[in-house]
């Protein structure tokens, strides 16, 4: 989130906050104590509210953005309904004297679940985006033998080389994406024979290069032959 969105956030809950104080003092009614508790548990609704919007979409990705939906959910829901109840209480107070109790345990119970919510629904964000990074790592090594094949495929001079790239690449690109720790070994291997090949073409020496390329892709067969055996 940038500067301009944190102060448009800020700006919207400064009205509220502003628009409520001046209404709850310019408009006639009683205020018993049971109204000046929902008056202050409105207002705290309101900065509790913004630090709870702004905690949920401050990160810059819009992936976290999208985890922090049910916090800015929970946000939105508490404040609305503080705001509402006080409201009520304000109106029914013209009518009956809300006991000063009663104001402050919905109050309070509305806080209460507003944290608690907000603490569950933080920790299953934490998760996620903790199962989402490792998934990600997971993608990484096949994603990564793809790039580096087709960066040596556009430096590669000799076109039948050139071709055996291209297939191994093709190869690459419909392999079995997820690694784990039992395809450590294999992956490693064809790491560092990619590594070779890339030495060779950067030195122009296309000497058993073709064999070294045959190397990777059986290596790559094998690889997909284990990821079968693992599912």
């Amino acid at each position: 989130m940038n500067n301009k969105q944190k102060i448009s956030v800020l700006s919207v809950y400064i009205i509220f906050l502003a628009a409520f104080s001046l209404l709850f003092f310019i408009i006639p009614f009683e205020r018993t104590s049971a109204v000046w508790i929902m008056f202050v548990f409105s207002e705290v609704s309101l900065i509790l509210g913004y630090f709870m919007t702004n905690y949920s979409i401050n990160k810059s990705d819009l992936k976290s953005k999208v985890y922090g939906l049910p916090i800015l959910s929970i946000s939105f829901i508490y404040t609305f309904m503080q705001l509402l109840l006080s409201i009520i209480i304000f109106a029914a107070n013209k009518f009956t004297v809300t006991p000063a109790w009663l104001s402050a345990v919905i109050s309070i119970i509305l806080l209460a679940l507003a944290l608690i919510g907000v603490i569950a629904a933080d920790n299953a964000k934490d998760i996620i985006e903790k199962s989402d990074m490792k998934i990600t790592e997971k993608l990484q090594n096949v994603k990564e033998f793809k790039l580096n094949i087709d960066s040596l495929c556009n430096s590669c001079t000799d076109k039948d080389i050139k071709k055996q790239l291209e297939k191994l690449s093709e190869k690459i690109k419909y392999s079995d994406p997820v690694s784990s720790d039992k395809l450590y070994d294999i992956e490693q291997k064809i790491s560092k024979e990619i590594e070779e090949i890339s030495n060779m073409i950067f030195n122009n020496n296309y000497v058993g290069l073709s064999d070294k390329i045959d190397s990777i892709d059986r290596l790559v067969d094998d690889r997909n032959k284990k990821c079968k055996e693992y599912k």
